[in-house]
């Protein structure tokens, strides 16, 4: 029989950062879903705004189908908005900062709705 040769088991774990508190966790948690939602809320506005053009359909036979990118439009503004004041709590209270890509996601993302309504104001006005 051959001898099992054993290996040295590696002496350097890895590093592990402090947990943080328990709300700082649920606030951190909540700032993620919420910019998911404005993500999604926004997605699908812009997939339902492509597939009306597409149709090639008459506005008035679309009827309630008009009334949906605008719905998401708002649930996304507000979405945003919560996200936004989530992540400056988060930011404000975690003893190590989320990493930056994220952050300039979300801050993207959160920020997409008002440039939209921006854009739709200017458009109207014109």
């Amino acid at each position: 029989m051959a001898k099992k040769k054993h290996r040295k088991k590696n002496s350097k774990k890895g590093r592990r950062l402090p947990e943080e508190d328990a709300r700082t966790e649920a606030m951190t948690v909540a700032w993620m879903l919420s910019t998911m939602v404005t993500c999604g809320a926004l997605g699908i506005a812009g997939l339902v705004v492509l597939a009306m053009r597409l149709s090639g359909a008459d506005p008035a036979a679309l009827g309630t189908m008009r009334v949906i990118p605008s719905l998401l439009l708002a649930i996304a503004t507000v979405t945003g908005t919560v996200s936004l004041i989530l992540m400056g709590c988060t930011l404000a209270y975690r003893k190590y900062p989320p990493p930056r890509p994220v952050v300039i996601f979300s801050t993207a993302t959160c920020c997409l709705p008002f440039i939209v309504h921006l854009a739709l104001a200017v458009g109207q006005s014109s």
